[in-house]
């Protein structure tokens, strides 16, 4: 039953009572409060027995906004909650019962204000409730009357946008010119202030600009944002908007170059690594221009920067291991009775450097639990010439991003008992000679005659005190090892020659990844790849290495890497078996 009289007159006043407030969410707060004088405000609104009063709160309840879809703008009217199983509160549009539509239609009648009357017809329009496109009509005439109740700002702006959608979504053309007029004045006004609301002036012409006729004002409009604004961040959006409306080649070729410009101004003026970042964004929109010239002069600038113009913060910590702790973890390479068996133990006997997979997962979801304000702000990778590396794009990068950090962590504290390790092999066996140390190599299938005395001298190198050159000449043969058992699998991944891009085997990532498909151990597949060539973080080794970028190799960071390339060395290459180490021993 739908409550008539007295009820609905009361709860229409309360809504023109709310709307004399200074801002729309003051608005719905003091509706709430009048509404519900003798509940406590946040009484749950399903449980209200008064029916005209859940519709009426109900009603100011959904959020309203401009959204694209399927590359048109509509304004779309959503519940404040919706939960997994979908339900929601207040319930979808379509969904709400015909005696709530049929309130909404009674207080239509009787709210005077605008703020009241944009709201109610809206709802009715989306409901199809009665004739919908009156209802669309005087909704969008009292959006664009309730926008003048208030000063120019975000609300302001809001109803206007909106208001232009609601017409233009039932063709009335003469309505949308009016508010169209009405966001031109707006904004015209908005670049006089003194004050600086870049917001609100950007929220004011981003419906101007969906429009397929452009009133003549707006080249001047952005032209003059562009003079009062300062921040690059907004120069550079007025700029893309430009960019996005010109129609010749020559013109935004000219704003292409001005947004690249802004970036380098705005580096001259920052120090450290903000001058840093902002050159990095003058390559990117150099890169977006596709002009040779360009990008050259932008990437000569990036390039300039060194570590030491950087400004960043070295952070140390140490952890101290009991003498007796230390001769436990290294007891496996004196009680297996030789060299043979020591260096099976070195992957065997200790794992992979970074740690079990399912444990590191477990310990970065852990962190994002307690650490939830951190989690949320991304990070941006430099490499070792302190240039930007690797910046995340979506949540996934972001968690591959807080595993490779998690997985060097373990690196860290791994690394130095890895070097112990095998300086204690020498220690108690000596050091074999070339040929004992090939033949041993010699054992597994996929190592021939040349591979097996090049991964000897490489532990020599090691044993003798030269761990960069062992570190240095093992990463290759880490690669060749990898493509050994990716060949081996009879997996056709050799790629001829494609213009100029000459024929080549596939990235060791690539590789890797085949590997895992055929069963290599997870955890050891993401050592292989946090140690040497993860994009998303991680020690990275093969790839500074190649790329001269580390200049100080360690006896730890050594150690890691010859773990990988004995582990590799170790996989017997038969096809969905990568898993089984060591099989050939």
């Amino acid at each position: 039953m739908v409550p008539q009289g007295d009820q609905v007159e009361n709860v229409a006043s309360a809504i023109d009572q709310a709307a004399q407030e200074s801002s729309k969410f003051d608005a719905g707060q003091a509706l709430r409060v009048a509404l519900l004088s003798s509940t406590p405000t946040d009484f749950p609104v399903n449980e209200i027995p008064d029916l005209s009063v859940k519709a009426a709160l109900w009603a100011f309840e959904y959020h309203i906004s401009v959204k694209s879809e399927n590359n048109r703008l509509r304004a779309v009217i959503e519940p404040r909650f919706r939960g997994a199983s979908g339900e929601s509160e207040p319930p979808e549009v379509a969904d709400v019962p015909d005696e709530v539509a049929q309130i909404w239609n009674a207080l239509v009648a009787k709210v005077t204000s605008s703020w009241g009357q944009a709201r109610l017809h809206h709802l009715l329009f989306e409901r199809r409730f009665g004739n919908p496109h009156q209802h669309a009509v005087a909704s969008a005439e009292s959006y664009l009357s309730a926008a003048k109740d208030w000063e120019i700002g975000l609300d302001r702006a809001q109803y206007l946008g909106i208001a232009l959608r609601v017409a233009k979504a039932v063709n009335s053309a003469d309505l949308a010119n009016s508010v169209v007029s009405q966001l031109v004045d707006d904004a015209t006004q908005e670049l006089s202030r003194d004050e600086v609301r870049p917001g609100v002036f950007m929220r004011l012409v981003e419906p101007i600009l969906a429009e397929r006729r452009l009133p003549t004002v707006i080249d001047d409009l952005l032209e003059s944002a562009t003079l009062k604004y300062s921040d690059p961040f907004i120069q550079d959006e007025i700029l893309g908007l430009q960019i996005g409306k010109a129609s010749d080649v020559a013109t935004k070729r000219v704003l292409r170059e001005r947004r690249v410009r802004v970036w380098g101004e705005a580096a001259d003026r920052a120090q450290g690594i903000v001058r840093a970042m902002h050159l990095k964004k003058a390559l990117e929109r150099a890169e977006e221009s596709q002009e040779r010239d360009l990008v050259e002069r932008a990437a000569a600038r990036l390039q300039e920067l060194r570590n030491e113009d950087l400004g960043l913060v070295t952070f140390t910590a140490s952890t101290n291991i009991d003498a007796a702790e230390i001769e436990r973890l290294l007891a496996p390479m004196r009680d297996v009775g030789n060299w043979q068996h020591a260096l099976l133990c070195i992957f065997q006997a200790y794992g992979p450097s970074t740690g079990n997979l399912t444990q590191n997962q477990t310990r970065v979801g852990e962190h994002v639990r307690q650490f939830v304000f951190s989690a949320m702000v991304s990070s941006e990778l430099l490499g070792g010439d302190g240039l930007p590396r690797y910046h995340p794009q979506s949540e996934e990068d972001r968690s591959a991003m807080a595993l490779a950090e998690q997985e060097s962590h373990n690196i860290q504290a791994w690394a130095p008992i890895l070097a112990m390790a095998l300086s204690r092999i020498a220690e108690i066996y000596g050091i074999p000679d070339e040929k004992e140390l090939a033949e041993f190599f010699s054992q597994a299938p996929l190592a021939d005659d040349s591979l097996a005395h090049a991964l000897a001298r490489s532990f020599i190198r090691y044993w003798a005190g030269d761990v960069e050159g062992a570190a240095f000449t093992i990463l290759p043969r880490i690669e060749a090892l990898t493509r050994n058992l990716v060949v081996a699998m009879d997996r056709g991944v050799y790629r001829l020659q494609r213009d100029r891009k000459p024929g080549q085997y596939p990235g060791l990532g690539y590789l890797l990844d085949v590997l895992k498909e055929h069963g290599m151990d997870e955890s050891w597949h993401r050592c292989v790849l946090t140690v040497c060539a993860n994009p998303a973080g991680g020690w990275n080794i093969r790839n500074e290495v190649a790329h001269g970028f580390i200049d100080d190799m360690t006896a730890p960071a050594a150690a890691v890497v010859l773990q990988v390339a004995i582990y590799l060395w170790s996989l017997n290459g038969r096809p969905d078996d990568a898993s089984n180490a060591g099989e050939a021993q």
